[in-house]
């Protein structure tokens, strides 16, 4: 029974991530339009344990993206090309002063503190703008659900399915656009300017 079920809900996130798929490809390729809605506020830790609000971002464009560290296919490759957004900024000179990473795990049990940092660090963070948070688990989950981010448990091996994008919330927190992590094409300095241009009209 467990296993039909967890069927169905990964059915009904493949529908979504189609549906969101479909949505991004009918606006097309230009991103800046408008406020999608509001983005929900949040209280978390950090790789220290120091709690972390989205308020604590205030004035920064930032990207929020849900994973967790152990995924076997997904989250390290999207995590990578967050580094090399990260990088971009870095070059631009406003990456930890007007613009932000917020990664934001929904398996604290297994994604400890040391288990963080470990996984991080294989990203090259720059920890001042580049932010890994957890919280209780059903906290997350909900917390991605509002964030119309899909995460589903399989109760037998523990490992999650989950529609892997990541949002650009401007420093407002509004959100404004989101991106697909599956994306092989993925434009890493049109998102940094996206990032840029957002972080102007805070």
């Amino acid at each position: 029974m467990q296993k039909t079920g967890f069927k169905i809900v990964v059915m009904v996130l493949l529908v979504g991530l189609i549906a969101t798929l479909a949505y991004m490809l009918v606006k097309g390729p230009e991103k800046k339009i408008g406020v999608l809605k509001k983005a929900p506020d949040f209280t978390l830790e950090n790789l220290d344990g120091k709690t972390v609000t989205l308020a604590d971002t205030a004035g920064k464009a930032k990207l929020v993206y849900f994973y967790f560290s152990y995924c076997p296919d997904v989250c390290p490759p999207t995590t990578y090309n967050l580094s090399k957004i990260q990088d971009a900024l870095v070059k631009k000179g406003v990456f930890g002063t007007k613009t932000a990473l917020l990664s934001i795990t929904f398996d604290p049990t297994r994604d400890t503190p040391e288990r963080l940092k470990e996984f991080s660090s294989r990203f090259h963070p720059d920890y001042k703008g580049w932010y890994f948070l957890r919280g209780d688990e059903a906290y997350t989950a909900d917390l991605a659900k509002k964030f119309d981010v899909l995460v589903a448990k399989d109760p037998k091996t523990g490992n999650f399915t989950h529609t892997n994008l990541f949002l650009l919330v401007d420093g407002k927190g509004d959100v404004r656009t989101y991106y697909s992590g599956n994306d092989e094409n993925i434009d890493i300095e049109g998102i940094a300017n996206d990032l840029i241009q957002v972080s102007k009209e805070s």
